[in-house]
């Protein structure tokens, strides 16, 4: 399974993104913007690892869908603009980009996201999850998405663009 993560950055981050070929902007975030981000701007990324798969399906109708149902907290994972992935000859990464308006509704409806719903959406995730659905499992997704509170609010609040990014 692949790991995911959360960037927040400024709308030229993304211009130059969408200019790039689509098949060179998974080698642009793994090879630039991941080092620079990484080392330069922690604040501006938010690792989800694994977890991302179940928190988008806990997030929307339980699968795994570019259908973000349940707005606006469906919109965190795969929301947005799909800059990468979705297709048969992009199967190898995603790269999906959130503007700064969709960004500052995603914090509000994470501000007020309970454990109680994050759980009753992880109850109805669907039967293609590649993993058997626990407790544990559980827990640990709702710790990740926790930790993706406060970067949506970052962004959120400087005006910033979240990209989310995850090979497979």
């Amino acid at each position: 399974m692949s790991l995911g993560v959360l960037f927040a950055v400024p709308g030229e981050t993304v211009e130059h993104l969408k200019s790039l070929p689509a098949e060179e902007r998974p080698v642009y975030i793994s090879e630039e913007l991941e080092e620079l981000y990484f080392e330069d701007y922690p604040e501006r990324t938010a690792e989800l690892d694994k977890a991302w798969d179940a928190i988008h399906r806990a997030l929307t109708d339980g699968s795994l869908s570019y259908d973000c149902s349940g707005w606006p907290l469906g919109g965190v994972i795969l929301g947005g603009e799909v800059l990468y992935g979705g297709c048969e000859d992009q199967d190898d990464y995603i790269i999906t980009a959130k503007p700064p308006i969709m960004v500052s509704e995603l914090a509000k409806g994470l501000e007020t996201l309970t454990k109680a719903k994050f759980k009753r959406g992880y109850d109805a995730i669907d039967s293609t999850y590649p993993e058997p659905l626990s407790k544990e499992d559980m827990e640990y997704s709702w710790e990740y998405l926790g930790d993706a509170v406060p970067f949506f609010t970052f962004a959120a609040k400087h005006g910033l663009w979240v990209l989310f990014t995850a090979d497979q």
